[in-house]
């Protein structure tokens, strides 16, 4: 703690994750480092574009500049602001990795975006190398505190927020990407953003054994390997879409919205048995985290009715 010179403060610029930014004033005022404010801005995606680049424009716009009015509780506080756009869990991730600490809110806007905040914060939790202190608001304190049971509460609450990989992505870029993230599976969108498979460990690890035999010149996977055209024939210089994620992928894939419960998750999981990952998406079909199994197997079950 001695060496701490940076603090990383992410917000959405909501009151409610505003509150996080009094105890990241305390603490750097204590070891007199500098307070990086943080915003992720969502990319925004193809279909979106129908209201207008210029509203689109306006918005971020307005972001940046609350952000850049955003000021430490202690005025003379040598702070720093960091706009980034992308998924927020691996944005605030990365950017933590030039700081000391990270003080972020549990809560942000109300509704499902509040519930996604939760989420954010469990995976910077969870994934972060530096220390990561967490702040609830006070006014949501006895709300949270329990009242809802365990397998009611929403999905996004359980999720790991993982940013999605498009399906004309080339593997070995993916790869590069999973290792670096220590990730196990990642949705896959098309050029709407929308849902449309899952790569898996178990989806490299054939794509890895196809490619070395391929490579050793097992010619039974040639067919694989090639696509072919109308007539059968292999078309040449159709290398490269071997290696795209769609190639590889698992599709169909099995969906649950992100303002389902845990328990119809884990009834859904109960369905399927040979599954491992549910794919949360948002009412357009856009994944927005991924719902491992072990993550709803083990809450408490509702009573049983007598």
């Amino acid at each position: 703690m001695n060496e701490m010179k940076r603090i990383l403060c992410p917000v959405d610029l909501s009151d409610n994750s505003l509150a996080a930014v009094e105890l990241a004033s305390t603490l750097a005022n204590q070891y007199q480092a500098k307070i990086v404010f943080c915003y992720v801005s969502p990319r925004w995606l193809p279909e979106e574009s129908v209201v207008g680049n210029e509203y689109l424009d306006a918005v971020t716009e307005e972001r940046k500049q609350e952000l850049a009015a955003l000021r430490p509780a202690d005025q003379d506080l040598e702070f720093e602001t960091m706009f980034l756009t992308g998924s927020p869990g691996p944005e605030i991730v990365r950017a933590a990795e030039s700081c000391d600490m990270v003080v972020m809110a549990t809560h942000g806007y109300s509704g499902v975006i509040r519930l996604i905040m939760g989420s954010v914060a469990e995976y910077v939790a969870r994934h972060a190398e530096c220390p990561v202190v967490l702040v609830k608001h006070p006014e949501l304190s006895q709300q949270d505190r329990g009242s809802i049971p365990k397998h009611e509460r929403p999905v996004v609450g359980v999720m790991n927020q993982v940013g999605a990989i498009a399906g004309d992505q080339l593997m070995p870029d993916v790869l590069r990407s999973f290792q670096e993230r220590h990730e196990t599976a990642a949705p896959t969108v098309d050029a709407f953003g929308r849902c449309m498979g899952i790569l898996t460990n178990t989806d490299i690890q054939k794509y890895q054994k196809l490619l070395e035999r391929y490579e050793a010149g097992d010619q039974t996977v040639f067919d694989e390997f090639y696509e072919t055209d109308a007539y059968g024939q292999r078309r040449t210089g159709s290398e490269d879409s071997f290696h795209q994620v769609s190639r590889h992928m698992t599709a169909p894939v099995v969906t649950i919205s992100n303002e389902d419960s845990c328990r119809k998750a884990r009834e859904c999981f109960e369905r399927h048995p040979k599954i491992h990952h549910l794919i949360v998406v948002d009412g357009k079909s856009r994944p927005v985290g991924i719902l491992i199994k072990g993550d709803v197997v083990e809450l408490e079950q509702p009573a049983a009715e007598l």
